[in-house]
C-alpha cells in the first residue's frame, strides 16, 4: 500500500473558498467559524468560536463534533485509527495504487452518491472539483431526505 503524505489525506483551507462551499448548506454552519481544511472527500473542518472543532459530513450532510480545541484536533489527525475513520485513510491508499489521483483544489467523490447506495463503492471513485463535489453531496442528501 502507498505511503501517504498530508496533502494526499487533507486540503488546505487556503486551497478552498470555504463561503462559496457553505452556500450549498443552509443552516448547517451557524455562528461564527474558521475553516481549518477538508479531507480529501470533501469533509469540511473548522473550528467554532467556542474553540471546537466539527466536521461537515459530505456522505450525510450532518455536523459532528470532532474536538474540544484545535489543540485536541492536531493530535487526533495524527491517530493512525483517526485518520482511517475521518479521513478514509485507507481509501486514499487504495486509489493512489491504483493511480486515481486528485489535483490541488479537487476532492474525490463516488458516483452514484452513497447516500443512493449505502454504502462506499472505491470503483466508482474520481477526482472532481472541489466545489462541483460539495454541490453534488448538498443536492444528493437533500434528494434523498426528500419523501
Amino acid at each position: 500500500m502507498s505511503s501517504l503524505t498530508w496533502d494526499d489525506l487533507f486540503v488546505d483551507a487556503a486551497l478552498l473558498d470555504f463561503n462559496g462551499l457553505l452556500v450549498e448548506w443552509p443552516g448547517k454552519v451557524t455562528g461564527q467559524v474558521r475553516l481549518i481544511g477538508a479531507s480529501a472527500f470533501g469533509d469540511l473542518f473548522f473550528e467554532r468560536r467556542s474553540g471546537e472543532v466539527v466536521k461537515l459530513d459530505m456522505l450525510d450532510g450532518d455536523v459532528h463534533f470532532v474536538a474540544d480545541d484545535f489543540q485536541r484536533f492536531s493530535e487526533l489527525m495524527n491517530s493512525r485509527e483517526w485518520q482511517q475513520e475521518h479521513l478514509l485513510s485507507e481509501g486514499v491508499a487504495l486509489l493512489k495504487d491504483k493511480g486515481v489521483l486528485r489535483g490541488k483544489g479537487q476532492f474525490y467523490g463516488f458516483a452514484p452518491h452513497p447516500i443512493f447506495t449505502g454504502a462506499i463503492d472505491w470503483s466508482k471513485v474520481m477526482p472532481l472539483d472541489a466545489v462541483v463535489w460539495n454541490s453534488i453531496c448538498a443536492q444528493s442528501v437533500a434528494s434523498a431526505a426528500t419523501p
